[in-house]
């Protein structure tokens, strides 16, 4: 069954790790996946993978803290397709982050972690709005984190992104929903993507431990959970953030 059949979805940061099976997972339900990220290469080589398997998909090279590389991206997406009906903000600095306490952040690192996960997300939403508002339709899936609720040392500018992003969440649904148009999250725990050098093997052993289900919580865990909300079946959620963690907390 093709849920999201012939619908336009961005994602952002589609090129690799979680974005990259976010984008595979959308197209295999029938959507015409557009991959933005800044790494055009990645991009250009999964949407390749994609338009063999017989998918109808766009790379484009985006930077989403720029305003005028996000408002192209939704000129171009119109341009091929006509319509956006998905914007899915995956794009984030996490990855790379060395665990840092407070102090130690300099300001520059904290501004460019709140410039990609939290600016970038505001920046793609106001470029695909006015199509999605125009249409009187349209689905936007933020990822949250469960380091909203944990709150884990050593990471406040992602937590405070992280959390101001569900804020963002609930204040847009209710702004944008007179013109159908419904904005979620995502919450996942600790995703084993294989991109994540700075975060130990251990880690991963002892976050699985804590939850009720006792193993790794992998990209492909997320994707049903992002397409029951960008399909008709969640018609009627908006402003909800969706945990998907295995247990780990319970709220």
């Amino acid at each position: 069954m093709e849920r999201l059949k012939d619908q336009v979805a961005i994602v952002t940061g589609g090129a690799g790790g979680i974005g990259r099976t976010f984008a595979l997972g959308l197209a295999s339900e029938g959507a015409r996946v557009v991959i933005a990220d800044i790494a055009e290469e990645a991009a250009q080589q999964l949407a390749a993978e994609l338009t063999e398997a017989g998918h109808e998909c766009l790379a484009l090279r985006v930077d989403v803290s720029d305003v005028t590389s996000t408002t192209a991206m939704a000129s171009q997406v119109l341009e091929r397709f006509g319509r956006i009906d998905i914007l899915v903000n995956c794009a984030a600095i996490y990855a790379t982050l060395a665990r840092k306490q407070f102090l130690e952040i300099e300001l520059e690192e904290w501004n460019r972690v709140l410039q990609i996960d939290l600016t970038g997300c505001q920046l793609c939403i106001r470029a695909v709005l006015p199509q999605m508002k125009e249409q009187q339709a349209g689905v936007i899936v933020n990822m949250g984190s469960v380091n909203t609720y944990l709150s884990p040392a050593g990471r406040a500018h992602y937590n405070a992104a992280k959390a101001a992003i569900e804020s963002l969440t609930k204040t847009l649904a209710r702004e944008l929903g007179p013109f159908g148009i419904r904005v979620n999250s995502l919450r996942p725990g600790l995703v084993k993507t294989g991109k994540a050098p700075l975060v130990p093997e251990e880690r991963y052993d002892q976050t699985a431990s804590e939850r009720a289900l006792r193993r790794d919580l992998l990209p492909e865990d997320l994707v049903g959970p992002l397409v029951f909300l960008c399909s008709d079946e969640a018609r009627m959620v908006t402003g909800h953030a969706l945990l998907v963690d295995g247990g780990q907390i319970f709220v």
